[in-house]
């Protein structure tokens, strides 16, 4: 019972710590010799922003699955779910891209969040599943 509930704050976390760190790094090496006042973020790092997303919810989504093994993939459906709600917030309300953000950014942001989730998710299912009948044969 208490395993489910820990896999998910376990990926949770994991996911958060990455695009925390990643999106922060990101944005510092953008901003060099900039003045902060008035930066405008360069187009390259909205795509570097949804790979540094994608890449730590995967890792939260593998964190996931790898706690719950042997136990349904409601926790990483449940993972995904989450990260989708959180990133279609935006999208629901109608917020205005900030200034040099692409219109398309929010809306993709909601598609990469949870399928990078689910990828994790399952590919550490196959491996784990992989993993079990080499051990059994």
């Amino acid at each position: 019972m208490l395993r489910p509930v820990l896999g998910l704050m376990a990926g949770l976390g994991i996911t958060v710590l990455i695009v925390f760190v990643g999106v922060t790094v990101a944005t510092l090496i953008a901003m060099r010799g900039q003045d902060s006042q008035h930066y405008v973020a360069p187009f390259w790092t909205y795509l570097t922003h949804l790979l540094i997303i994608a890449l730590g919810a995967a890792a939260g989504g593998a964190a996931t699955a790898r706690i719950t093994a042997g136990h349904s993939a409601y926790s990483v459906f449940l993972l995904a779910l989450i990260l989708l709600m959180s990133a279609l917030g935006p999208v629901i309300r109608h917020v205005p891209p900030g200034p040099g953000q692409p219109e398309w950014f929010a809306l993709a942001l909601a598609i990469v969040n949870p399928l990078g989730a689910l990828a994790g998710g399952l590919l550490t299912r196959q491996a784990d599943a992989r993993r079990r009948a080499a051990d059994a044969s």
